[in-house]
């Protein structure tokens, strides 16, 4: 008796395959055993994507503006990023993640009257799992500084 061991990790189009060759194996008087792996990623982190800020510029003496970042694929580990630098983040859903702009984002951060600041959205995931995507950093939205 002939035996054959099948096995691969990768998505649908080898599993038909797979199973092509295992039905062919069997019609020909061979026996096989196939371990199939399906990679699915469940939970993985996606790349985030920004399209919109509100408000879209603030004055350099408020005290406390809410800052919403629009967009989609923001995660719960998703953070929004000052000229690079993560700030305290709330998720709202997967298309909203909001934070406090204070006197203190300024000192801490940078940012004055007549300038601009870059704002980014980052999302990773704890536990990095070089088979699935996890996360990265969306494209830089301009908030404007009266």
């Amino acid at each position: 008796m002939r035996s054959c061991l099948v096995y691969f990790c990768k998505p649908l189009p080898l599993v038909r395959i797979a199973l092509i060759a295992v039905l062919i194996l069997v019609s020909s008087g061979w026996t096989c055993n196939a371990m199939i792996e399906f990679q699915s990623c469940q939970g993985a982190v996606p790349q985030p994507q920004t399209t919109s800020l509100v408000p879209g510029a603030i004055q350099s003496d408020a005290q406390s503006v809410l800052l919403e970042v629009t967009g989609n694929r923001f995660s719960p580990q998703s953070q929004i990023l000052w000229n690079g630098s993560a700030l305290e983040t709330t998720f709202m859903d997967s298309h909203h993640l909001q934070t406090t702009i204070t006197q203190q984002t300024f000192e801490s951060f940078g940012g004055s009257a007549g300038s601009s600041v870059r704002i980014s959205v980052r999302s990773q995931d704890s536990v990095a799992d070089m088979r699935c995507q996890n996360g990265g950093t969306s494209a830089t939205l301009v908030l404007v500084i009266h």
